[in-house]
């Protein structure tokens, strides 16, 4: 006999995306967006200086054989709240970290594939890029790997997230 159908929850990254969503489309409301180019030679509304406000990201990293499951949002201040498999996070990083997993390119290389891999996913208003296990030398993955492997220590221990 079938089992009976549960109602679904939401899971915590869906809302964290949902939340995120919501937060890009009315920050951007009552604001001109233009992309034409300004002296400097980047789209007006932008900069390529590094340290001006991030837009609101959120990463996840799940599975490996340790079976992680950290879900963080990180706020363009450099606020991170969120869970790991063993404890809530809330702590705070400098602005080059929240601007670096809020703007740097995505890594050029593809993830590698197999069993038993951890999978770390970065959701940002340019869209979720796979990390893979976050193990390249690019800055966004070693942003990335730096800040979730932080958050694994005791409070007082940690360099990235106090």
């Amino acid at each position: 006999m079938p089992s009976p159908l549960r109602p679904r929850t939401p899971r915590p990254l869906s809302v964290a995306a949902l939340v995120l969503a919501a937060a890009l489309t009315t920050s951007a409301c009552g604001e001109p967006s233009s992309s034409a180019p300004s002296p400097s030679g980047t789209p007006a509304g932008t900069s390529a200086e590094p340290g001006d406000t991030a837009s609101a990201t959120a990463l996840r990293r799940s599975g490996g054989v340790a079976g992680f499951d950290d879900r963080l949002t990180v706020a363009p201040d450099g606020r991170v709240t969120g869970t790991t498999r063993t404890a809530p996070v809330d702590c705070a990083v400098a602005a080059q970290v929240a601007q670096t997993l809020a703007s740097a390119p995505a890594p050029s290389v593809a993830p590698a594939a197999g069993a038993d891999r951890m999978t770390v996913t970065l959701l940002r208003a340019a869209g979720t890029v796979d990390l893979g296990e976050a193990q390249g030398g690019d800055p966004l993955s070693t942003t990335a790997r730096t800040l979730l492997d932080d958050v694994q220590l005791p409070p007082d221990q940690r360099t990235v997230c106090r």
